[in-house]
């Protein structure tokens, strides 16, 4: 893991001096409140921080048996990964035609079905209760109109 967190550590110094340099665009302060580079700058100084105690940890600290272990995950996982993205372009490509709450519920329920190996009942339930629980939070807690497919839902 010291590997993986030097790189994490060198990562995090870089997106830093983005932050940095991108704040430097904008006015730290306008009249009496912060501007819109106040947030920025701060972010930057504080990932700057905080990646710098992490590079200095990594070299303070002894190595362990876990800096022996293989930083990317086995192939099955990798598998699913694969699955659940190429299962979120198919919900990319007939949202538009079935609408979210159809669409996100079968999603969630082949995403229940086939990798976690729930009953289709289970899935099913599930996956309905997900997409209603989702629709009326948008659709009437916050006003929010989803995309509808050729039923009108």
């Amino acid at each position: 893991m010291r590997k993986a967190d030097r790189i994490f550590g060198v990562i995090g110094l870089g997106l830093s001096l983005w932050c940095y340099l991108e704040s430097r665009q904008f006015h730290y302060m306008t009249d009496f409140t912060p501007g819109p580079g106040f947030m920025p700058f701060w972010v930057g100084v504080i990932l700057a921080i905080l990646s710098c105690y992490l590079l200095y940890d990594t070299f303070r600290r002894k190595p362990g048996t876990e800096d022996d272990m293989k930083i990317l995950p086995h192939k099955h996982a990798l598998y699913r990964v694969g699955f659940i993205f190429l299962m979120l372009f198919g919900v990319l490509m007939i949202m538009p035609l079935l609408g979210f709450p159809i669409t996100v519920c079968l999603f969630v329920a082949a995403i229940l079905l086939i990798l976690e190996r729930y009953s289709i009942i289970k899935s099913i339930g599930y996956g309905v209760a997900y997409a209603a629980v989702t629709w009326l939070i948008f659709e009437y807690l916050l006003n929010m109109s989803l995309p509808k497919g050729f039923l009108g839902i």
